[in-house]
């Protein structure tokens, strides 16, 4: 033992260190959740069996003291019907012998009920009492002035009563006592003679004090809250907290801490005195008294469970070490056969750590292995067929050993190639990265080569072209050669509901070899451009490419001379029809023939556009460079020509907008001619330049201001002012005539219009000018 506690030992060894913590620790905690279980439920339970036994007593009891003071209550009744005392009550003069022999009998009421403290006989016509303790007595001497209260308050509906008090005694004592006051008027109304019998409380609650505890406090209500008997002087703010916390049950038990006190058992049962009152029986026992045998225990078993737990370590000691011999052992191995691991940081703060970081670098090394190992054979795989498909074939010889050594099934004869292109392709470059990119065409051959496989004897091989398109490689019957079509269709459709990418599809014919792979993909390739005249999504087959040569389409001249004359006329609503038409004739010829015939077609429409406006410089757009680029953009015939439209009805309307510009700017530069021409002529208006162009004077009129922002009025105002100021400045002709001359009527025109211009009078601007 002294070896496995050399704490120096210890230090070194870590892991052995925290297995020793870790045994130890789940020991120490196994041990306090069992003790503190044990002494949690055995309390709960001790407080639940005393609780309800101590409540069954309490009822008990209550009922038996209800009993004794029910017997009081009758054997005070039947005393009080004795014709002896109820005659010497009501007399209105009694003789010395009649109160002797009365006073006898009150004397053998008290000595006939060991509870009776005291009884009193009350003549209230001869103002005297008979009390058995000091016999006869004049009312206003009595030394229980109380009841004589009570009886001279007490209403005419009142019957006897039950009365809880402190006792008046002749002589003052230190005892706390508490007596029951049983009065039975004789008359109701006339007179207060009655006969009082006290009830000692303590004679009474004795059934009730003997089976409770020594530290128990006993007390009991009636239904007004008034104090019956108490083993403990109480204060009335404590009488309303236990009556609050006993008012959910009629009996019944429950823990309890008053204010300022220690937390203890309240119990409660309440029972009936013969209708006239209901008594509430309360028992209050201190918790620490229940529990103090359980504590005594609990130490006892504290104590026990020490001496365990000292045990324990001592076993979770040798236990510790058993376990850390054979890791201790399997690390030494570890650290001898990778010395130059823990060398290059494989170093660990402990035994476990150390020989954790060598297996995961161990397995880490192996996955990486594996995965580069599958990943090589997997790029290899897809290196080979991309080069097999699209370069020129090797030998045969070649071709077999690379398909034995990558692992590779395919039939070395009837073969054919299908070729999934996708549609929208500058658009699906401009959405997605080039991994993203991989990951979908990857995703793609996935999705083909998993819905056409079922079809297929032989395994199918999906390759990866890059750019734009996928291949496929399919063991095809060459007795069948159309079988394919829907399957290939049907993969298409799932490549549109997965990954939302539209393809346009086409298939080969059935190849002998495998060195004809080359030229059948190839073949198939161009077969995809055939996508230009059918639009995206099309199912190319052999009949549909293989279309025999034909002329270059030449726009009929009828079609010719609408274009021209359309053009001339910037007229897009009959050029566009025209164009219609010969983009319809366009579908019906093979993609070589179309795309030539399209470029051709759409230089004359460039051609007729630059003679129709030779001054008008087309956009960049018109080039064939911009034509090739669209053509590759948009790839499809419907595409491109709806771009042609737009684009030709866009030229068409600039070259419109220009006209109609240079036409309003000869208009405006002839009217300024006009005005200039007849300056000096006082009728030079609106209607005079109207009626020498042939216009109407609301047209030219908005026109001119249209385009010069100013109005014809005050142009001819403005010319006529700038050449009278010149003839200011260079004669000195009167300013009358000059005015007339240039056609103002009057001189008080030409002043207003002259200042409004020049802010002074044409004297001053000649006098601070010349």
């Amino acid at each position: 033992m002294e070896n496995i506690f050399n704490w120096k030992r210890i230090k070194r060894r870590t892991t052995f260190l925290k297995i020793l913590i870790y045994f130890i620790s789940a020991t120490t905690f196994l041990l306090a959740v069992s003790f503190v279980a044990l002494y949690g439920l055995s309390a709960k339970t001790l407080l639940n069996e005393i609780g309800d036994h101590t409540e069954s007593a309490l009822v008990n009891g209550g009922k038996n003291t209800a009993q004794l003071m029910e017997w009081s209550i009758n054997y005070a009744y039947s005393s009080s019907s004795d014709s002896q005392l109820e005659s010497y009550a009501l007399a209105e003069v009694n003789s010395t012998f009649e109160t002797y022999t009365v006073w006898s009998r009150l004397m053998n009421v008290k000595n006939g009920n060991p509870s009776i403290d005291s009884v009193y006989l009350i003549n209230d016509y001869t103002d005297s009492i008979i009390d058995s303790r000091l016999g006869l007595t004049d009312i206003d001497e009595f030394y229980d002035q109380e009841v004589l209260e009570r009886l001279r308050t007490r209403k005419i509906t009142d019957g006897a009563f039950l009365i809880p008090r402190p006792p008046h005694m002749p002589l003052n004592s230190s005892k706390y006592r508490r007596v029951i006051t049983a009065i039975i008027p004789y008359e109701t109304g006339k007179s207060i003679s009655a006969f009082v019998l006290n009830v000692d409380a303590d004679s009474i609650m004795t059934l009730l004090q003997a089976n409770s505890f020594l530290e128990t406090n006993l007390f009991v209500l009636n239904d007004k809250n008034e104090m019956i008997f108490s083993t403990d002087r109480l204060s009335q703010d404590q009488i309303q907290d236990f009556t609050a916390a006993s008012s959910d049950k009629i009996n019944g038990w429950k823990l309890y801490k008053p204010e300022n006190e220690r937390e203890q058992m309240l119990v409660y049962a309440q029972t009936s005195i013969k209708g006239i009152q209901n008594w509430r029986f309360y028992e209050t026992i201190p918790k620490s008294v229940i529990l103090s045998r359980i504590d005594f225990l609990r130490n006892i078993t504290l104590l026990l469970f020490g001496g365990l737990l000292l045990v324990s370590l001592g076993v979770v000691a040798l236990l510790s070490r058993k376990v850390y011999s054979p890791i201790q052992e399997l690390v030494q191995n570890v650290m001898k056969q990778h010395q130059s691991e823990k060398q290059d940081g494989l170093l660990a703060a402990n035994e476990l750590d150390y020989l954790s970081q060598v297996f995961v670098f161990q397995s880490e090394k192996i996955h990486e292995l594996t995965e580069v190992g599958r990943q090589h054979k997997f790029f290899a795989r897809e290196r080979f067929m991309r080069e097999l498909l699209s370069g020129p074939a090797p030998s045969l010889e070649e071709i077999r050993q690379s398909i034995r050594r990558l692992e590779i099934e395919l039939p070395e004869e009837n073969l054919s190639v299908a070729i999934f292109r996708i549609d929208y392709f500058p658009s699906f470059v401009q959405n997605y990265s080039d991994k993203d990119q991989r990951l979908l065409r990857f995703a793609m051959t996935n999705i083909v080569g998993e819905s056409l496989q079922p079809f297929f004897a032989a395994r199918i091989q999906t390759v990866d072209m890059g750019a734009d398109h996928i291949a496929v490689i399919l063991p095809v019957d060459k007795r069948q050669p159309n079988a394919i079509a829907d399957k290939l269709r049907e993969s298409q459709r799932l490549v549109k509901q997965y990954l939302s990418i539209s393809t346009t599809v086409a298939s080969g014919k059935c190849m002998e070899g495998l060195a004809e792979l080359h030229e059948g993909y190839m073949t198939v390739y161009e077969m995809t451009q055939e996508r230009f005249r059918l639009g995206h999504g099309a199912l190319v087959s052999e009949e549909q490419a293989d279309s025999s040569p034909n002329e270059l389409y030449h726009l009929p001249l009828e079609l010719e001379r609408q274009m021209v004359h359309a053009i001339q006329k910037a007229d897009g609503d009959t050029l566009l029809p025209t164009m219609d038409a010969a983009l319809s004739a366009l579908r019906e010829r093979p993609y070589f023939e179309c795309k030539m015939s399209l470029i051709t077609f759409f230089m004359h429409v460039r051609r007729s556009l630059q003679e129709a406006a030779p001054h008008f410089i087309l956009s960049s757009s018109w080039g064939l460079t911009s034509v090739e680029n669209q053509i590759m953009k948009l790839e499809t015939l419907q595409a491109f020509g709806e771009w042609m439209e737009d684009l030709s009805s866009q030229t068409l309307a600039e070259i419109a907008a220009a006209r109609n510009v240079s036409k309003k700017a000869g208009l405006v530069q002839e009217v300024d001619q006009l005005i200039a021409a007849h300056l000096t002529n006082p009728n030079l208006a609106t209607k005079l330049l109207a009626d020498e162009l042939g216009l109407s004077i609301n047209y030219l009129r908005n026109l001119y201001k249209l385009e010069t922002t100013r109005s014809i009025t005050e142009t001819i105002s403005e010319r006529r002012l700038d050449i009278i100021c010149e003839e200011l400045l260079t004669s000195d002709k009167p300013i009358e005539p000059l005015s007339q001359k240039y056609g103002f009527t009057t001189l008080n025109t030409f002043y207003a219009a002259f200042k409004k211009r020049y802010g002074v009078t044409p004297a001053m601007y000649r006098k601070m000018n010349k």
